[in-house]
């Protein structure tokens, strides 16, 4: 189980997320305990923040990702 308040990133061009698809995007994660979006800022228009609802009701956390422009080598990494 994730840690309520922790933090994660994925920044490595090697890496992926489902075997559909191919590298998708430098990001960070945050694992918050559940609570309103829109305190984040998440899913509104311009904001670089969305809120992930993969675990919602399945983990007592919530996930917001945050698109990053860069991989971990430095290089430009795509943002959504």
């Amino acid at each position: 189980m994730l840690e309520t308040g922790a933090m994660s990133y994925m920044m490595s061009k090697e890496a992926y997320l489902t075997d559909n698809d191919d590298h998708n995007l430098a990001h960070l994660m945050f694992y918050p305990p559940p609570l309103d979006g829109g305190v984040w800022g998440a899913d509104l228009p311009k904001s670089p923040v969305m809120l992930n609802p993969q675990f919602k009701g399945v983990q007592p956390i919530d996930i917001f990702v945050v698109p990053i422009g860069r991989w971990s080598d430095g290089t430009a990494a795509p943002i959504m």
